[in-house]
């Protein structure tokens, strides 16, 4: 009877060990899922920002009118606004590549972390 016992109590902890296991992984799946969806809902947001951005371009004008009053020729001044003009744009640009990269997501949501906690598929 003992020997019977031991039987049953090995097949269901094996069992509860997969069903763990198997809940483990689907759970580390569906909190990937969740920082993809968040990704997207934040990639949304900023192309907002970008449009408002966009839609708040005065700020070239404060450079137009300040490169009005200088006494450079015109190309100097014209030259100098196309320059202004990459660097901003370039550094906004920049920045929303890197903060909407799947990498920094990846780190920020901690998925190696939840990815390092599952054990080795058999």
């Amino acid at each position: 009877m003992k020997f019977i016992l031991g039987i049953i109590a090995a097949l269901f902890g094996r069992w509860i060990d997969a069903v763990l296991v198997s809940l483990q992984t689907e759970a580390a799946a569906v909190y990937v899922a969740g920082v993809s969806k968040a990704r997207q809902a934040f990639i949304a947001l900023l192309g907002l920002a970008f449009s408002l951005l966009l839609a708040l371009s005065g700020f070239v004008l404060i450079h137009v009118a300040l490169f009005a009053w200088l006494p450079w020729s015109l190309p100097v001044k014209a030259l100098i606004l196309l320059i202004l003009g990459v660097v901003y744009l370039g550094g906004g640009v920049a920045v929303v590549l890197r903060l909407s990269s799947d990498r920094a997501w990846m780190r920020f949501a901690k998925v190696d972390r939840i990815l390092a906690g599952l054990p080795p598929r058999r």
